[in-house]
């Protein structure tokens, strides 16, 4: 692939991606080894510049994106790599969450509309209101981007702050019939629908713990913190 049609695919992406292509060039054209702009090029895509968890651990098990692929190629990578990330979140937050715990492993990955690299994965439910022919339903996902999420009807659910890798944690209420398929959000829980948004992980954990177990989160504070809480 030529520095043309390498700008050419940036420019599908946006301006960011365009600006690392030209950047990675750059590093080819003083460089004996032509495939270090490939390499960050396609760290870019692999979201290796920045690394928290789960990131570090799932990274290593990614499909590998590269420039030369179309975007349906990439949106299958990254679907595909989603899911792992997914999966390596619920195993995390799994171990660590209390005795007793109601969330089960989930995944579903998907991919942002017009953003093929971008996407979210579920990795974990929760029933929260049993009916008799519908119940609530916390679910939660991690998301490779960080935005604003708006259960407004008739919305764009997903409103991402840039076309940059990032990493955020979130929780929705939905209600879904006896078959376990959605309804719709349940605004009437958390805001809006939205049980908790963040990038902190601690957060997450924190918010994810207190819907699987019922306990609020200063009282899953105290537990994790005794003797801290006793000194104050």
């Amino acid at each position: 692939m030529n520095a043309i049609s390498k700008l050419q695919y940036g420019n599908r992406f946006g301006d960011d991606v365009t600006k690392i292509a030209r950047m990675s060039l750059s590093v080819a054209a003083s460089s004996s080894d032509a495939q270090i702009a490939q390499a960050k090029y396609s760290n870019w895509f692999r979201g290796e510049d920045s690394k928290p968890e789960p990131m570090a651990t799932s990274s290593r098990k990614f499909r590998r994106i590269t420039a030369e692929m179309a975007i349906a190629e990439v949106a299958a990578a990254t679907k595909e790599n989603l899911s792992i990330l997914g999966n390596d979140a619920s195993d995390l937050f799994t171990s660590k969450l209390p005795a007793g715990h109601k969330m089960r492993k989930a995944i579903r990955s998907s991919i942002l509309q017009g953003i093929p690299y971008l996407g979210t994965c579920k990795f974990g439910e929760i029933i929260t209101d049993r009916g008799q022919d519908r119940y609530g339903v916390t679910q939660i996902f991690i998301a490779n981007f960080d935005g604003n999420l708006d259960t407004t009807e008739g919305a764009n659910f997903y409103d991402p702050s840039s076309r940059e890798f990032d990493q955020m944690f979130y929780g929705v209420h939905i209600i879904v019939d006896r078959f376990g398929n959605p309804l719709g959000f349940n605004r009437d829980r958390g805001k809006n629908g939205i049980a908790f948004k963040t990038k902190d992980i601690t957060k997450a954990f924190y918010s994810i713990a207190s819907t699987s177990t019922g306990l609020s989160v200063e009282a899953l504070q105290e537990r994790a913190f005794p003797i801290k809480k006793a000194v104050r």
